[in-house]
């Protein structure tokens, strides 16, 4: 009994260490990155349409993830549900905070 039980627990460690890969932590985000989480979450909002990663899984915005400010904003100008003001500023960070999540939670 003893035996299978170390048998198991070998090969139950050397699973979770081929797993340990798939478990590995996005790399921090960079201020730009960072001001765009800020934009998208609490500033503007994105978030309440578009859900926590951008993929359009709360079922009112589609998936975003790595737009660019080009189409944020021809989206502004043709879309009513998105006729926001938008700094330059914003729309950049917005864009690299997009192509993080696109790079990170596909």
């Amino acid at each position: 009994m003893m035996k299978s039980t170390t048998k198991m627990a070998s090969a139950l460690v050397g699973l979770f260490a081929l797993a340990a890969p798939a478990f590995a932590q996005a790399p921090e985000l960079t201020e730009l990155e960072a001001a765009g989480k800020v934009v998208f979450e609490e500033e503007i909002g994105c978030i309440e349409c578009h859900g926590e990663l951008a993929k359009g899984d709360v079922g009112i915005g589609p998936n975003i993830q790595g737009q660019t400010i080009e189409y944020i904003q021809l989206q502004m100008q043709t879309n009513e549900m998105m006729m926001f003001d938008a700094t330059d500023e914003q729309l950049a960070a917005v864009e690299a905070y997009l192509a993080y999540l696109k790079a990170n939670n596909s």
